[in-house]
């Protein structure tokens, strides 16, 4: 996606977020992107994922402000997983 300047940024995630297990998706028409969030969340505030292809970056967003996008690598994403309440070590 063109046009997009990035930036250091502080990505702040409600705890409300964090113990998910299931997702939905939606794409979103201003950018053509497959979003997950989870289920039953769409009318309050949540946290937005997309795997960008390739699956080397992971653009994350919240609900509340879906103009600002935090990009992270792939290993920032595993990383960040393995450390939620519930989350299975990686298969090797």
């Amino acid at each position: 996606m063109t046009g997009i300047e990035r930036e250091p940024a502080e990505v702040r995630i409600p705890k409300s977020a964090l113990g998910v297990r299931t997702v939905a998706m939606r794409t979103w028409p201003n950018d053509g992107l497959e979003w997950m969030y989870p289920v039953g969340t769409w009318e309050d505030e949540h946290l937005e994922v997309a795997l960008m292809a390739g699956g080397e970056e992971v653009w994350l967003r919240m609900s509340t402000d879906r103009s600002s996008v935090a990009v992270w690598t792939i290993e920032q994403w595993w990383a960040f997983s393995g450390e939620l309440p519930g989350a299975t070590p990686p298969s090797a």
